[in-house]
């Protein structure tokens, strides 16, 4: 599985977009996102009061994947946005991550490496456009497309149906011997 960019909403301007919550209301997950949380384990996430511009702490992912500290990288930033209400769209966030990954700021922060990390970021978005991604998480199996946090069967499916039509076809599959 490879992480790859998405935006969510394109048009968050840098500062992010506030989403305050209603008077009486918590930060607690409800319904379908609380099911959804529990079931991933990810217990202590929380709804933010910020939709953050995550073109910074997308570029910053692209910065600690050629470092190859990618994993700690991705863990720390989802804690700090879901369980600690950071804006990781904020420098000073990001630069607090990296301490915690052990990532080099100046060597990521350079005037020439932003317009790289930027320019493959871009990409990396162009490239879900045209795969028609609308939203996350996305996964391409094969020729296929499934878009939204799925039950486990759904990938099941899709996959035993990639399966029956390589089987149509009279390819090879893994797991079988010659001549089956």
């Amino acid at each position: 599985m490879e992480w790859k960019a998405f935006e969510l909403r394109p048009d968050t301007p840098p500062e992010g977009i506030p989403r305050p919550f209603k008077p009486g209301e918590s930060n607690e997950l409800r319904g379908h996102m609380k099911e959804a949380a529990d079931e991933a384990g990810l217990v202590y996430m929380r709804r933010q009061p910020i939709t953050p511009y995550c073109r910074p702490s997308m570029e910053a992912a692209v910065y600690a994947r050629e470092m190859g500290k990618f994993d700690g990288y991705h863990k720390a930033t989802f804690k700090a946005f879901w369980e600690e209400s950071k804006n990781i769209g904020d420098p000073e966030v990001i630069k607090g991550i990296f301490e915690k990954c052990d990532l080099d700021w100046e060597g990521f922060s350079s005037p020439e490496k932003n317009a790289q990390y930027a320019q493959m970021v871009e990409d990396q978005l162009a490239e879900a456009r045209m795969y028609g991604i609308t939203g996350v998480p996305a996964f391409i199996l094969d020729k296929y497309l499934v878009v939204g946090a799925q039950p486990y069967q759904v990938f099941q499916q899709v996959m035993a149906h990639i399966e029956k039509e390589k089987a149509l076809k009279g390819l090879w599959l893994p797991g079988q011997g010659a001549g089956q």
